[in-house]
């Protein structure tokens, strides 16, 4: 890891790193859940490897007086031994079942950029002086090689976009923050072509989160999550063959808290 100081308020980052990740602990479990009406499988795989990645990272940072940062970066992964979900074809007793299980790919490499900007405006006057802005944003492109087929594809389980917007007021007994989220198409189980992987279609988010502190033990607060009603959408191959959706409206939490 290296840092190079701009000043008084700015850094800039390089770092070199080598990491792995162990397979969760539910992928690992040798057991099968058989769905007969369906002829389908899900199967766990004890002899997945972890996966391990070389990285390289760059990042600028510039640190405001009032609490706050801008930061742009970029950023390269070489993984090996990735981690994907496989659905495939099996005889048993001379009938065709469908395999869903989590398999150890070859080689995958992933590059991006990401954007973060955040700071509090306490410089402002009052009342305006409690707002805050928060927002960030990744693009990644990425490729993986899946075994036994000819084209690679997207690295499975990694969108090409992520952010987050948020804005935020906190000031005296009350603080509150309304957030915007946003992911992009990813894919969740790899096919036997291109045409048979299962993707987990773009998807955004309004949230809104408060709380009002009415002594120094009690506190009410409140959760409410996708006030928009955006669906949860799986799709096979191209976005106009679906698989799923689901809306389920907004919800939300009211509560108090007390401190002992």
């Amino acid at each position: 890891h290296l840092r190079y100081l701009i000043g008084d308020r700015s850094n800039l980052r390089a770092a070199v790193t080598r990491t792995l990740a162990r397979p969760n602990y539910g992928q690992v479990v040798p057991a099968e859940l058989i769905i007969r009406e369906d002829q389908e499988i899900e199967r766990g795989n004890a002899d997945l490897n972890p996966t391990t990645s070389w990285n390289l990272d760059l990042m600028y940072e510039r640190f405001f007086k009032t609490v706050g940062v801008v930061s742009a970066g970029v950023f390269y992964k070489d993984l090996q031994d990735y981690i994907f979900v496989s659905t495939f074809e099996e005889s048993r007793d001379g009938e065709d079942w469908e395999i869903t299980q989590p398999v150890n790919g070859e080689d995958a490499w992933l590059w991006g950029v990401e954007l973060a900007f955040q700071n509090q405006f306490r410089n402002w006057p009052s009342p305006w002086d409690g707002f805050g802005f928060y927002v960030n944003y990744t693009w990644s492109d990425s490729e993986a090689t899946i075994p036994g087929r000819d084209e690679n594809t997207q690295l499975p389980g990694q969108p090409d976009q992520v952010g987050n917007i948020a804005l935020s007021y906190e000031k005296g007994l009350f603080s509150g923050i309304l957030s915007w989220n946003f992911q992009g198409e990813w894919v969740e189980e790899v096919g036997g072509d291109a045409g048979e992987d299962e993707w987990v279609d773009e998807h955004q988010q309004l949230d809104f989160q408060a709380q009002f502190r009415i002594t120094d033990r009690f506190t009410v607060y409140a959760q409410v999550y996708n006030l928009t009603d955006e669906p949860y959408r799986r799709y096979i191959g191209q976005p106009d063959q679906a698989l799923q959706e689901e809306y389920y409206s907004w919800w939300g939490l009211l509560g108090v808290k007390f401190n002992l």
